[in-house]
Formats: C-alpha cells, structure tokens, sequence
C-alpha cells in the first residue's frame, strides 16, 4: 500500500538543506505519497509585509495551516510532518485531525539559553508564560515529536511536559555522498589548512580564531562567511569566501581541502556544518554551547575550549597542527560519528517510519511489497 504524507518545512538558515536531503530520500522510497510545502522566509506579498504579519512566528504558523488545509481539501492524509515548532503554531487543529509529527532543531527554552550571543533577550514574565503555553500546546498536539539533538528532547520533557515515550531524536543528518573524506592534498609551503563556516562571522566566534591563529604560523585558514566586516591581523594567513552556499561545489572542495574544522561558536543550538565536517573526515575544534556536546566529543574527535577564549583556541589547535597522527585519529573518529548519527538518508528513514507508526499504517505497510527501505 501507499502512505499519504504531507511535509511542512520551514525554509530559513539550514532548514533549506534538511528539506533538500528529504526530498532525495523521498525520491529513493516507493511507498510513500509525499507532498513538500516549503515555507519561504521573506514575505512573497504586499499582504505578508503587514506590520503583524512580519512577525516569522505567525507568519510560519498561517502558512502552515493553509497549507495543511489546502492539501486535506484535495484528498486524505495519512499523517503530516511540520518543521519546526514554530510553523505548527495554530495548526493544532489539523494535528487533532491528522496524526502529526512535529520536527524541530531547537525548544524556545533551548534558544532561551543560548539567545544573548543572536542578541535575543527574555521577555516579561507574562509574555514568557504565554509563549510557553502556545508551545506546549502545540506540543502536546503532536502525535510525535522529533528532535536534531538529546538537548531539545530534554527539553521538551522538563520544560513542556510533553512524555518522553512521544519524542525521538533524530538528527536531520548530512548527505554523505556529497560530504566525504578524500585524500588531502598538502597545503601551500606545508601548512596545516584550517576551516572556519559561519554565515555571521562574530557570532560563530570567526575573530577568535583569527586571534587564535596568530600564535599559530604554521597553519593557514579559510574562512567562509556571509559577513562584510573580516578584519584579518597581518600575521594570520587567511583567504575571505563569501557568497556560497550549502552544497556549493566551491564549499564541498574546502572541506576536502581541509585539515582541522574550527567553530568556536558565542551561541548556537546545533549547527549543522559541524556534522558535515565530521562526515568530511576532519577533527573537530568548537565550544560547549548548546547541543554542540553532542557532536563534538572532547579527546576523541575534537577538542571543546571555553567561549571566548582564544588562547584555549589557540592551544586545541596547536595540538591538531603539531600532530598529524592526532588529525587522523581524531578525523576518523569524527566520521564514526557522522556515519552511526549523522546519514541523512538513514535518519528520514526514521522519520518516514515514525510516521506510519502515528498513523498506524505500519503493520500494514510491513505486510506489504513496500518496506521501510529505500530503493537501491
């Protein structure tokens, strides 16, 4: 038999390559009817640009839900995926009505503790608590959830009452075909190549490797970001790319060029290029921020340094840029990693299966020609 699912996904930051990863696993499975209503961030419309409407929150939420319904209008479902959170807002009504998996990277709280370094800040008491109420109540719609990491599912237990038997972690995981180790051709004079992937270059701690590097001149850094200002010390070599995107063949040959990947992050729940440096085979150098822990396992695949500290910085890669054998390790390590929890095509497997499971077509499925397998 076919499922019938539909896939609201957000389409900000790095939800735009999670969407791409799904819809080529969708391609590689035969069992499934999948519609893909991909939420654009900025406003298509004079209506959108309305001054309550600029709101991303609501504006996700009223896509979302007309998507939904516009979809149910035309035939049945069997079951829906919203990402994130923050479109499945007002659909709790479609989710009484659809078995509905709700995916998300992050819970507000997670962003909460994390928010000073994107400039976030709390509101009062009663705006928080009515923020809280709105989550949880989409929340607790949800037939199941899906967290990137073990942080946000905590999260969703602790601070929302949701039942840890509903929420799984499943990250949304990288493509390995495009990001894969390959044998590294030796750096201009013998030096050791550093990476550095931040679309906002002070936030995702790009001076403080800059800093770090300065102690460091054997090694050399590229640097890929999407902000204007890069103030580079004249002892550092460093090469400036902007402009590229994920999946950019230019940004796949720097990760293959790569020797040592740093992210020395002020704030951030779990950002991706980390998973697709490890899948790259590179060692890995960031902070503890987050759900980063989770990725980056201090002594065996990389090293955690404090944030904002560049001599910690400094010292972390001193060890990786001295020591090709400790490089190898630790890469190898790293691509255990992104192998056993970060294969994008395995985890939407998982999450095509938790669907038939809310949906209850799963033993139906299992009975059938069209397993849980994707077509070779």
């Amino acid at each position: 038999m076919t499922a019938r699912f539909a896939f609201v996904l957000e389409q900000t930051l790095g939800h735009v390559a999670h969407t791409r990863n799904l819809e080529r696993a969708l391609a590689a499975t035969d069992w499934i009817d999948g519609t893909v209503v991909k939420l654009p961030y900025e406003p298509r419309g004079s209506l959108e640009r309305l001054p309550g409407l600029r709101n991303w929150s609501l504006r996700a939420s009223l896509m979302a839900r007309s998507a939904l319904r516009r979809r149910l209008g035309e035939g049945g479902l069997d079951a829906a995926f919203i990402h994130t959170q923050v479109a499945a807002l007002l659909s709790a009504g479609v989710m009484r009505a659809v078995p509905t998996v709700v995916s998300l990277d992050a819970t507000p709280a997670n962003f909460d503790e994390v928010g000073e370094a994107y400039g976030h800040r709390r509101g009062q008491p009663l705006a928080e608590a009515a923020k809280a109420a709105v989550n949880r109540r989409a929340f607790l719609a949800a037939a199941a959830l899906v967290t990137w990491s073990r942080l946000a599912a905590d999260s969703l237990v602790g601070d929302y009452g949701v039942p840890a038997a509903r929420v799984r972690v499943i990250p949304p995981g990288v493509d390995l075909s495009l990001f894969r180790p390959v044998e590294r051709p030796a750096g201009a004079d013998g030096l050791v190549r550093v990476l550095f992937v931040g679309g906002d270059f002070a936030r995702k701690g790009g001076p403080d490797v800059l800093a770090a590097l300065q102690g460091v001149p054997e090694a050399e850094v590229d640097v890929v970001t999407g902000s204007e200002r890069v103030q580079v010390p004249a002892s550092v070599r460093c090469r400036v790319h902007r402009g590229l995107r994920p999946g950019d063949p230019a940004l796949l040959d720097l990760y293959r060029r790569a020797d040592v990947f740093a992210l020395p992050t002020r704030g951030d729940c779990l950002p991706q290029v980390l998973a697709e440096a490890a899948a790259s085979g590179l060692p890995l150098v960031a902070t503890a921020t987050g759900a980063i822990p989770e990725v980056v396992h201090d002594g065996s695949n990389g090293f955690l340094v404090p944030v904002g500290s560049p001599s910690d910085l400094r010292l972390a890669l001193r060890r990786l840029v001295d020591s090709p054998t400790l490089r190898q390790a630790m890469g190898e390590a790293s691509l255990e990693v992104a192998r056993r929890d970060h294969d994008a095509m395995a985890n939407h497997r998982q999450i095509f299966s938790l669907l038939a499971e809310v949906s209850q077509l799963d033993s139906a499925i299992r009975q059938t020609n069209h397993p849980f397998e994707a077509r070779n």
